[in-house]
Protein backbone atom coordinates (compact mmCIF):
# COMPACT_ATOMS: atom_id res chain seq x y z
CA UNK A 1 0.00 0.00 0.00
CA UNK A 2 1.45 3.64 -0.49
CA UNK A 3 2.69 5.52 1.68
CA UNK A 4 0.06 8.44 1.88
CA UNK A 5 -2.75 5.98 2.01
CA UNK A 6 -0.82 4.18 4.98
CA UNK A 7 -0.96 7.84 6.64
CA UNK A 8 -4.46 8.88 5.91
CA UNK A 9 -5.58 5.10 7.27
CA UNK A 10 -3.85 5.68 10.50
CA UNK A 11 -4.73 9.17 11.24
CA UNK A 12 -8.51 7.78 10.78
CA UNK A 13 -7.63 5.07 13.27
CA UNK A 14 -6.35 7.23 15.84
CA UNK A 15 -9.15 9.89 15.54
CA UNK A 16 -11.72 6.69 15.88
CA UNK A 17 -10.03 5.43 19.14
CA UNK A 18 -9.72 8.79 20.30
CA UNK A 19 -13.34 9.44 20.39
CA UNK A 20 -14.35 5.74 21.62
CA UNK A 21 -12.20 6.79 24.49
CA UNK A 22 -13.67 9.83 24.85
CA UNK A 23 -16.93 8.57 24.93
CA UNK A 24 -16.41 5.89 27.10
CA UNK A 25 -14.70 7.82 30.17
CA UNK A 26 -17.46 10.52 29.70
CA UNK A 27 -14.67 13.30 29.48
CA UNK A 28 -11.25 14.21 27.18
CA UNK A 29 -8.36 13.83 28.91
CA UNK A 30 -5.23 15.68 27.30
CA UNK A 31 -3.77 12.58 26.39
CA UNK A 32 -6.84 11.72 24.13
CA UNK A 33 -6.47 15.33 22.60
CA UNK A 34 -3.37 14.88 21.90
CA UNK A 35 -4.09 11.34 19.60
CA UNK A 36 -6.92 13.06 18.31
CA UNK A 37 -4.63 15.99 17.25
CA UNK A 38 -1.90 13.48 16.00
CA UNK A 39 -4.34 11.91 13.80
CA UNK A 40 -5.55 14.88 12.11
CA UNK A 41 -1.70 15.87 11.70
CA UNK A 42 -1.23 12.43 9.56
CA UNK A 43 -4.52 12.78 7.70
CA UNK A 44 -3.05 16.22 6.83
CA UNK A 45 0.34 14.70 6.02
CA UNK A 46 -0.93 12.19 3.81
CA UNK A 47 -2.95 14.47 1.89
CA UNK A 48 0.03 16.72 1.15
CA UNK A 49 2.35 13.31 -0.05
CA UNK A 50 -0.40 12.24 -1.53
CA UNK A 51 -0.62 15.78 -4.18
CA UNK A 52 3.37 15.71 -4.64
Amino acid sequence: MEQWKMSILTGVALIILGAIFAILRNHLSIWLIIVILLGVIDITLGLVRKNR
